[in-house]
Formats: C-alpha cells, sequence, structure tokens
C-alpha cells in the first residue's frame, strides 16, 4: 500500500467527510518508479486509454491515490501544486486511471495526463470526465522528468465537490489490505454517521440496500 493511503485511511474512518479538504504528500527518493507516459493529443472525454507515448523520462518517481466519486459527484477533477519555494525544486506532473495503474502498462486505461508543458510551473488541472461511481480511479502524483534537481518535494492535491479518497478495494474500508471484521466495524460506523461513503449503492439514501451491496462485495472479496 502506498505510503500516504496507510496514513491516510485511519483519517478517513476519523472523520464524517474528507470530500473537499486538501490532501497532503510528498514525493522522495524511496517511492517506486515508473516510466511515465507523454501527454499527447487532445483529452478524450474521460475514456480509458487515451492517446498517448511512451515518455523520455524513464524511472520517474511517484505516488498513487485511489478516488471514488459519492451520489453528489459529477465530474473528476483534480489539481496538484508544488508547495516548494522555487518552481525548480519540485514540477509536478499527474495522471488519472481507469481502476488500478499497473505501472509496467502506463499507457493502459489511461483517462487523462497532464505533464505540466503548458502552464508550469505548478497547478495541474484535469479536464472535466464524468464518472463511474461503482469505479475506483488511480491518481497518480509524479515528477515531469527524473532531474536530479526537480523530481522530489512536497505537493497538495484538490479534490473536486464529491470525490474522496478510497481504497483499490471498495470494501476495504479501513484500507489495511486485508477484508475482515473491521472493514465492518468501519463501513458500519460510517453508516451510523449517514456519511457518504456508506451510501453503498449512491442512490442519496441510507437503508438495508446499502448494508446488503456492501456484504455483497465483501463475500465476494478483493483480487
Amino acid at each position: 500500500m502506498n505510503k500516504h493511503a496507510q496514513i491516510i485511511a485511519p483519517l478517513l474512518l476519523a472523520s464524517v467527510s474528507l470530500a473537499g479538504d486538501p490532501i497532503f504528500g510528498s514525493i522522495t527518493n524511496t517511492d517506486p518508479t515508473w516510466d511515465r507516459p507523454n501527454q499527447t493529443g487532445t483529452f478524450q472525454g474521460g475514456f480509458c486509454n487515451v492517446p498517448a507515448a511512451d515518455s523520455l523520462n524513464d524511472t520517474v518517481h511517484y505516488d498513487v491515490y485511489y478516488i471514488r466519486g459519492d451520489f453528489t459527484a459529477d465530474f473528476l477533477d483534480a489539481t496538484i501544486d508544488s508547495l516548494e519555494p522555487n518552481p525548480i525544486d519540485f514540477d509536478p506532473m499527474s495522471a488519472v486511471y481507469c481502476g488500478v495503474l499497473d505501472p509496467n502498462q502506463p499507457l493502459v486505461n489511461l483517462i487523462d495526463i497532464d505533464d505540466d508543458s503548458n502552464i508550469y510551473p505548478n497547478a495541474l488541472i484535469f479536464a472535466e470526465s464524468f464518472i463511474d461511481l461503482d469505479q475506483v480511479y488511480t491518481l497518480v502524483v509524479s515528477s515531469y522528468s527524473n532531474h536530479p534537481a526537480s523530481q522530489f518535494g512536497e505537493y497538495v492535491i484538490n479534490l473536486r465537490s464529491g470525490l474522496y479518497l478510497s481504497t483499490a478495494c471498495h470494501p476495504d474500508f479501513n484500507g489495511d489490505g486485508n477484508l475482515n471484521f473491521l472493514d465492518i466495524s468501519a463501513f458500519l460506523s460510517l453508516y451510523g454517521q449517514m456519511d457518504v461513503r456508506a451510501d453503498y449503492n449512491h442512490d442519496g439514501s441510507f437503508n438495508f440496500l446499502d448494508v446488503s451491496e456492501f456484504l455483497s462485495e465483501f463475500g465476494m472479496g478483493c483480487p
């Protein structure tokens, strides 16, 4: 599990809702690396497999966040800003994927990518796309290049209203990578608070249908 997800997962359960709250992170030399894609062509309206190409920037470090939408969500938007005092200190780039990222196939399931070429140095705004409330989306935060002077640094993510951090496995509500009674307890706690994340069937109501759907997915397990 991503180091930020390990920190954030307990916070998700400690708050009624984190929708709209900024998410802070950092890229360090201990993060995994990937051969990041290169932005090409135009945005394809939110469909997976947007035209993109391999980049010359191999072995660039990155972080991963999993995002879902609640019943109030309409678009998938995120902005990523460097928190470093000088632009050259850290030049962020990001990508969004349908489902979970396969770092060995970074062109597969790509929705949108912004390599920051046109709006250096900071805010990266993904084009608006309709989202599937039953889909987990992977937000990758990385740097523009593997140049030592600009590939590491702190950043902040702001998600559009209605979007929230999740896990790759939906019923893994406590984010520990396992399905057990702790996830049931976490779900029921959010359900009791009428938290939007416990509106499992996305109908805007909290009733037995949400509990039933959660237990059904819990019973099927996770990949």
